[in-house]
């Protein structure tokens, strides 16, 4: 929820796609960020290229560095499966009183929020440029056709979510997604 097709036309404009990723990034104290929700990605990037019913997994290696999986992965029938399966699997452990579930830790724990990432942002709002880059300093402004008058795109400087919340107090913020 959430992307509309505004969000889509300033993507391309810069050459990016908007694209919905489960992610799962090691921090260098060894902390997983584990989260999923729309990024937007290089369309040269091969999991731009995942439509439809097929899914694409992209795994980094110290050795091998940087692979791709593709394949069936939704659908009615591998849906189905993978339902079928998670319901064989509660019903075959159910004696033992585990849920299958998980959450995210605070501070300190090894998996954290996604708020512990710094990322480049993509953001939408209703502002006039000045203010904008009164906020952000030095950005990419980004333009689609028939834009609202006063509506503005742009790609940020990499920082944390909170600095970027920081940045977009006051203002009537439309779309915010991560880069790749």
């Amino acid at each position: 929820t959430g992307v509309t097709l505004a969000d889509v036309a300033y993507a391309a404009s810069c050459g990016k796609k908007v694209k919905f990723l489960g992610r799962a990034v090691r921090l260098p104290d060894d902390a997983v960020c584990a989260y999923v929700a729309p990024h937007l990605v290089d369309e040269e990037n091969p999991l731009a290229l995942v439509e439809d019913v097929f899914n694409g997994i992209t795994v980094k290696g110290d050795a091998v560095g940087d692979l791709m999986f593709y394949g069936h992965g939704a659908g009615r029938l591998a849906t189905a499966s993978a339902v079928v399966g998670d319901i064989i699997d509660v019903v075959k452990h159910r004696q033992r009183g585990e849920r299958a579930a998980w959450s995210l830790g605070d501070d300190g724990d090894m998996v954290l929020r996604p708020d512990a990432l710094e990322s480049v942002w993509y953001v939408r709002l209703n502002a006039a440029r000045p203010v904008v880059e009164q906020a952000f300093g030095d950005i990419q402004f980004l333009s689609r056709p028939d834009a609202p008058e006063g509506e503005c795109a742009f790609l940020s400087g990499p920082m944390r979510r909170s600095g970027l919340e920081q940045k977009v107090k006051g203002l009537d913020v439309c779309s915010v997604f991560r880069v790749l």
